[in-house]
């Protein structure tokens, strides 16, 4: 009987360890490209009506997010300048009382843009 009950116990921790690694609460999770780039165009088109950036969306490489004090969003994708200049660019998105966007691209200084 004993040994019976030290199965049934090592057969449940086993099984409660892999959930536990399946879910991390905070770590960071893919985005579909989609849903990455739907709200990237958002932030864009709002930036755009105002002292920019002025950026297109060319092609997203990668997404993620991840919940923080509110959520973040990385992406790396290609935008496309008003020169129509593309340039490959790491994007965090921010979304906490408002959304902060921070664009770095190779060569040039980081830019930092708030909205609603």
């Amino acid at each position: 009987m004993l040994k019976l009950f030290v199965i049934v116990l090592l057969a449940t921790l086993a099984v409660v360890r892999a959930d536990e690694e399946k879910f991390c609460a905070g770590c960071p999770s893919d985005l579909k490209a989609e849903d990455a780039a739907a709200e990237l165009n958002k932030s864009l088109a709002k930036l755009a009506t105002g002292d920019g950036p002025h950026y297109k969306l060319g092609k997203i490489h990668t997404a993620s997010k991840q919940v923080v004090r509110g959520l973040l969003y990385r992406i790396n994708a290609d935008l496309i300048d008003e020169n129509d200049k593309t340039k490959t660019c790491d994007i965090k998105m921010v979304f906490y009382q408002g959304v902060e966007v921070t664009f770095n691209c190779p060569g040039e200084d980081e830019v930092k843009k708030t909205h609603d």
